[in-house]
């Protein structure tokens, strides 16, 4: 689900620029073990060792490189953070009141795990249905509502997304009083993935 996975883009990003380093740092290692690439440069000897006899390191040199291991960490704990905040918090919604004889009968409570869980029921009970999974976050009046759906072999994904909805977002959106929201829905067919926003 896209907008559940907002680290996505950054993943693939790093993981492009760090698998180019590594093959480049795997070809270089090939070659020089091999001996070709002395054949290339032959000023390249893998017996010479790689700083000259007596060289010394500015005093500078231990703080730089303190610094930027400092750096590479930091950038890879906002990645790890990021993996985190795959989707925002689920959270306890108060209902509106319901007026009984002219009376306010009481607020209701409910954890939007709990409603999540029931339309990821309902939409289970759907015939080619195997699994549901749904999540509601944000606010109540406007929630984000994410769906994962994995269907049997040779069901028809475009009648179950109409029956989705049409049928099971209404109810949710009824029985909770929502206004309006954004829903998004990953539909499973074996292997295949199809992803698309409805609401």
């Amino acid at each position: 689900m896209a907008s559940a996975t907002p680290p996505a883009r950054l993943n693939r990003t790093l993981l492009f620029l760090i698998g180019l380093v590594l093959l480049a740092a795997g070809v270089f290692g090939l070659l020089f073990g091999t001996g070709v690439l002395r054949q290339v440069l032959p000023g390249i000897d893998p017996s010479v060792p790689l700083l000259p006899a007596g060289l010394t390191l500015p005093e500078w040199a231990p703080w730089v490189t303190l610094a930027v291991a400092v750096v590479v960490g930091l950038l890879a704990l906002r990645w790890l953070l990021a993996q985190a905040r795959r989707r925002p918090r689920t959270s306890a919604w108060t209902l509106p009141s319901a007026q009984v004889a002219g009376r306010d009968a009481g607020t209701t409570r409910i954890h939007s795990d709990h409603a999540a869980d029931a339309l990821a029921a309902d939409i289970e009970s759907y015939d080619g249905v195997q699994r549901a999974a749904a999540a509601l976050v944000g606010d109540r009046r406007r929630p984000e509502i994410h769906l994962d759906v994995t269907a049997d072999d040779g069901a028809d994904l475009a009648a179950l997304r109409t029956r989705i909805t049409d049928h099971a977002l209404p109810r949710l959106r009824s029985a909770l009083d929502i206004e309006s929201g954004r829903a998004d829905l990953v539909l499973r067919l074996a292997e295949e993935k199809e992803h698309s926003r409805v609401g």
